[in-house]
């Protein structure tokens, strides 16, 4: 059977050689740091030079990783104003509410009867598009008249987050009506101006 050989710590017996082994390990970590670390450190006063080498430098990461990283808390920041603005339910809360299997609510969802908001390739259901037990035609007229896919996850997710946002809904001299969107949708009048705003929105986001 093999042992692991464990370093242990030299013993130092005078302050001398307290202070050599200081040293010794002082000039390893200069000769393993940075040329940049080292020639900045040069430039500082008083202990800010020694402080300078033992920090460890930030990991730098490509630019390539830091849009990634980015992206996901802006989707993470997204999902939870979404959450904010209206209840989500899970696949077996909708089931419930329909009255039907899991596979049922699947085929509504591709047929774009249903919406469902994807995070973390989880699937959130908007609650607003549910009444009296059954989907809402609105949504599903509004889903083909935009000629939206349920696979496009991406555009899916930019509609329910348009949905939810307000909409000033009165004409020029009345009182403002500021509703949610998916308030309006059984409204012709706020159903057009939905749909144009929401291709306009596309268009500004290529």
């Amino acid at each position: 059977m093999s042992t692991a050989t464990l370093e242990k710590t030299p013993s130092i017996k005078s302050l001398e050689a307290a202070k050599a082994s200081l040293r010794a390990q002082f000039n390893t970590l200069i000769d393993n740091a940075p040329e940049s670390t080292i020639m900045k450190a040069a430039t500082l006063a008083g202990d800010k030079g020694l402080v300078a080498v033992l920090e460890r430098p930030a990991k730098t990461l490509s630019i390539q990783a830091r849009n990634q990283i980015a992206i996901n808390k802006m989707k993470d920041r997204a999902f939870e104003t979404l959450k904010s603005a209206c209840h989500l339910l899970d696949a077996s809360e909708v089931c419930a509410i329909l009255g039907v299997s899991k596979q049922a609510l699947s085929k509504k969802t591709k047929l774009g009867y249903v919406i469902a908001y994807t995070n973390n390739r989880r699937k959130y259901y908007p609650d607003f598009q549910f009444e009296n037990n059954k989907e809402s035609s609105a949504v599903a007229t509004l889903v083909q008249t935009l000629g939206i896919n349920h696979s496009d996850e991406s555009k899916v997710n930019i509609l329910i987050q348009f949905l939810v946002q307000t909409m000033d809904f009165s004409n020029p001299g009345e009182e403002e009506n500021v509703v949610p969107r998916y308030t309006l949708l059984d409204n012709n009048s706020a159903f057009i101006i939905i749909v144009r705003d929401f291709r306009n929105r596309l268009e500004m986001g290529k």
